[in-house]
């Protein structure tokens, strides 16, 4: 019975996405303040599972809001929950609780999502005028990338690059005059993004450096699918027919997770996430430096395609690890008889109607980074970005923000922008 408890105690639950849907209509509006009141009662209401997640989530607006120091209270609470999870759960273990549905289970950022956190908590110590503490977050930025990039570099996959990171790494470089780490941060980002690359760096020229998100990021929906556990030539295999793809997807399975094979052969629906590309709105971001519209933000870096291919490459674990969840249900209620029997059958009728899959991912981040430099005189300018759409009509104009910009540094600058 304590089985059908835990199941039952999972069912109705509303997807993450949904939950936060209210919070990303207004924060992409440009209603910040709505949507940290959003993110407020998120906060206070959510389980122990999504807390950090949604401090992440809530870390960010309040970036956009101009609360610097709240931002970092948020985003550094999640990073060192994220910090201390790391690697906790095996994938032994993973397999071992397939009962539990992944929502259930406290949310484990994946890594690219690690270095934006730190590199917003970087932005978020340059708008309080903490240097010292941007250089901090700086140095966690270089190390974790040389961690993950260390992970996926036989693969040779700019796709899974985070040049965002690197490129407001160099720029502080650049501001300590430390010119050869600035190249070799520079260079990562030629590689992917060579029009976002300054000629070289420098160490004396007066720059105003506008970075504007653009665009929505990709949200994870719950989708049913269907598949069956089958041998083939003494190996065991899950076959699926996924959204969106053509025949069947094949993939090895070992049969020892599996418990027996009674109900291989057995077709079964389960829930599966999937992630959805936002509708693009704005195409062109044109910022306007003391009152005079100075060119184009140029690609510095494209979120939503990094997350597509990350999680792709996580595809199978998590079809693999959904399938032998739901299989093992099917197997608890086939060896279940009598009421117990009768109950469980029930139970599983209707889970398998209103479950619905992990759909938690940083929701609030945009589908890509753009980026504008130019060389100005020292002190005080106002900056506006204008935004417009693939036709080039207008569409949005973000609040003006009065820059300092000290002699010889170049002067970093963040602003949300629309869908």
């Amino acid at each position: 019975m304590t089985v059908l408890v835990v199941l039952a105690a999972t069912l109705g639950c509303t997807t993450y996405t949904a939950r936060m849907n209210d919070a990303g209509v207004c924060y992409y509006d440009g209603e910040y303040d709505r949507a940290r009141e959003e993110l407020d009662e998120l906060v206070d209401s959510s389980s122990n599972e999504d807390i950090f997640l949604f401090l992440l989530e809530r870390g960010k607006i309040r970036l956009a809001c101009g609360m610097y120091d709240s931002a970092i209270v948020d985003l550094q609470a999640a990073e060192q929950r994220f910090d201390e999870i790391e690697g906790t759960t095996s994938i032994g273990e993973a397999f071992g609780t397939a009962l539990v549905s992944d929502a259930s289970r406290e949310y484990q950022p994946v890594a690219h999502e690690k270095i934006l956190l730190n590199t917003y908590l970087m932005i978020s110590y340059l708008g309080a005028g903490d240097i010292e503490g941007a250089y901090v977050e700086r140095n966690r930025v270089i190390r974790r990338l040389s961690e993950y990039i260390g992970q996926i570099e036989a693969e040779e996959d700019p796709a899974l690059e985070v040049p965002f990171a690197r490129y407001v790494s160099a720029v502080m470089y650049e501001n300590e005059g430390k010119l050869d780490d600035a190249r070799i941060e520079y260079s990562r980002v030629e590689d992917s993004y060579p029009e976002a690359v300054p000629w070289s760096p420098n160490s004396h020229m007066t720059e105003l450096v506008v970075l504007t998100e653009m665009g929505r990021a990709p949200v994870m929906v719950s989708r049913e699918i269907r598949g069956y556990f089958a041998k083939s030539s003494g190996q065991t295999f899950g076959y699926f027919n996924l959204p969106g793809d053509a025949g069947q997807q094949v993939y090895p399975v070992s049969s020892s997770m599996l418990g027996d094979d009674s109900g291989f052969g057995t077709v079964f629906t389960f829930a599966f996430p999937e992630y959805i590309p936002m509708e693009r709105l704005a195409l062109n971001a044109y910022p306007v430096v003391d009152g005079v519209e100075a060119g184009m933000a140029v690609t510095l870096d494209d979120f939503e395609g990094t997350a597509m291919e990350a999680f792709r490459r996580n595809l199978m674990s998590i079809l693999i690890r959904s399938a032998i969840r739901t299989y093992l249900q099917i197997l608890l209620q086939n060896e279940l008889d009598g009421d117990v029997g009768r109950i469980a059958a029930a139970v599983s009728k209707f889970f398998s109607i209103v479950e619905t899959a992990d759909t938690r991912s940083w929701q609030t981040l945009p589908s890509e980074m753009a980026v504008f430099r130019m060389e100005v005189e020292p002190g005080s300018h106002i900056v506006q970005m204008r935004y417009y759409d693939r036709n080039g009509t207008f569409m949005a104009e973000s609040e003006e923000q009065e820059i300092w910009v000290q002699e010889g540094k170049r002067e970093i600058t963040w602003m949300p922008g629309p869908p």
